[in-house]
């Protein structure tokens, strides 16, 4: 199909490859290493790309400081007045779209990022066929035709075209490893403390570019520094800005106007944890996207195992993974996988979920532009009729406790003489049973004399376990366990949850040493 009107003009398209190549590229690392990967890539596609003007932190720009939104409450009406009759039932207030509402401003710039962890092949397969989408479309541009070698159904910049969508292939280093990380999980990266710890000043954006790791290999304090922090620094200086220099820990410090509107983030588990849509609280954009991904995947891709994962993050100053780098962040979770293995039905569930995503945006993004009609239903009316009052079934996270988390775990002692190597190992009747509940005294693991231990209650009589038996948490950086969630539910409409943690049974307070019982 020759471009027409409803897809993007052929120019317009030029420059959102170019803009998209140079965020891939940009994220390269320095060496010959980022040089020979750039070489190549360019040899196969027959272009040639300049570098992308070093983006700078607007230190100047005042910090707005955001406040937080209660949560809904349930409240109790009577149907009818006649005592005879009368129903009690649970409503909830209906939120409208204001001016200064997340769903009335529209969504332009996506970043989808992939090799996050470098040995979760499925998320770099995803962007790579992404670019290729891009180079289909340039051809039929160039050639007037309808490309016959396209077979993929979806091209995101055809059939989204509102999105100015770029890819980030986020740790190119661990990536060409096949390892989850070269010194540190990168996805715990992204906190004010570990950021903060790569300056960035006036003089060093003048000297230096991204792509050089900020210039500084004579610097002692960058070269003691792990991988994956100058890495994250690096991102965050694509993305973002996450902080800037007037930053202050009190109230939620991180920059409320990043490059990025949304930070979309790829992943794998080793873990049964099927499609799993993975947002912070607090951020109503993201929740009415994943109530949206959510029936999709379902009814109409036919998905049984999806469900919602919600972090009691409401602040993005406190979320330390990559997506927190945008406006919004949301992670998409696909498993089981082997590490280091691309997987078709993954590859084909993880699309399905990412376009569905985009789908979703593309479509408020075109109902912004003409104007809510009050005589056509929108894809928020949807959401409404979809879910009554606006709620959501999920999956609350529990609080993180030690460091590497992003969740609260049922950590587990390690081998003395490996910090890899559990001292334990799961028990089999959990295995596989992600998101199933998990009771005092039921088996939770297994010694090495062959002892079963069970689970002592330590976050609760009852809850659901997350990333059972998950390869990317035998690390210390990443926070070795299983993760621990409760059944809940949030309002889409507000992004907040409607059931306080307390009432479902997950502790708010968790001993962080570990348990004397899994020693």
């Amino acid at each position: 199909m020759v471009c027409s009107s409803k897809a993007l003009s052929c120019a317009h398209r030029v420059v959102l490859r170019t803009a998209a190549f140079s965020l891939l590229m940009t994220a390269l690392p320095s060496s010959a290493f980022g040089t020979a990967m750039f070489s190549a890539l360019a040899a196969s596609t027959g272009d040639t790309f300049k570098p992308k003007q070093q983006l700078r932190h607007p230190l100047s720009a005042p910090l707005l400081i955001r406040g937080g939104q209660q949560s809904a409450r349930n409240m109790s009406i009577n149907d009818n007045n006649d005592a005879a009759t009368t129903v009690t039932r649970k409503t909830y207030p209906r939120a409208p779209v204001f001016s200064n509402s997340p769903f009335a401003v529209p969504v332009k710039k996506v970043t989808i990022a992939g090799g996050t962890h470098g040995n979760e092949y499925t998320g770099v397969w995803c962007i790579k066929a992404i670019e290729k989408q891009r180079e289909s479309l340039m051809n039929e541009c160039d050639d007037d035709t309808n490309s016959e070698g396209d077979k993929n159904p979806i091209n995101v910049f055809k059939d989204y075209p509102s999105l100015d969508i770029d890819t980030l292939l986020a740790n190119p280093m661990a990536y060409m490893a096949n390892k989850r990380f070269i010194d540190t999980d990168l996805n715990r990266e992204f906190s004010m403390e570990k950021l903060k710890r790569v300056k960035v000043d006036e003089e060093t954006m003048e000297l230096c570019d991204i792509q050089q790791e900020f210039c500084s290999e004579d610097d002692a304090t960058l070269s003691s520094l792990p991988h994956e922090a100058i890495r994250a620094r690096e991102i965050e200086t694509i993305l973002g800005p996450k902080f800037t220099e007037s930053s202050s820990p009190n109230g939620d410090a991180a920059y409320p106007d990043p490059l990025m509107d949304i930070v979309i983030d790829l992943h794998t588990t080793t873990a049964n944890m099927g499609i799993s849509l993975i947002i912070p609280e607090g951020d109503a954009l993201m929740s009415a996207a994943a109530a949206y991904v959510l029936n999709k995947c379902k009814n109409e891709y036919g998905y049984d195992n999806v469900q919602c994962c919600m972090h009691a993050l409401p602040k993005r100053q406190d979320r330390m993974n990559l997506s927190s780098c945008g406006k919004h962040g949301f992670t998409i979770e696909v498993g089981p996988s082997p590490q280091g293995v691309i997987r078709h039905d993954v590859v084909e569930k993880t699309e399905a979920a990412l376009h569905s995503l985009l789908e979703f945006l593309h479509l408020r993004n075109l109902e912004l532009e003409k104007g809510d009609d009050a005589n056509e239903k929108s894809v928020l009316d949807h959401l409404r009729d979809i879910y009554p009052g606006g709620i959501v079934p999920c999956y609350r996270s529990a609080p993180a406790v030690r460091p590497g988390e992003l969740s609260g775990k049922i950590s587990w002692p390690n081998d003395p003489e490996n910090p890899n190597f559990p001292a334990v190992m799961v028990h089999k009747s959990i295995q596989d049973r992600d998101f199933e509940p998990l009771r005092v005294g039921d088996p939770l693991f297994v010694s090495l004399d062959g002892e079963v231990i069970p689970y002592d209650g330590s976050h609760g009589d009852e809850v659901n376990l997350l990333f059972v038996n998950e390869g990317g948490y035998y690390y210390a950086s990443s926070g070795t366990g299983i993760g621990v969630a409760v059944k809940s539910e949030f309002d889409w409409q507000t992004g907040y949850f409607v059931i306080e943690s307390d009432d479902e049974g997950v502790n708010e307070e968790v001993i962080i040493e570990e348990k004397d019982s899994y020693e």
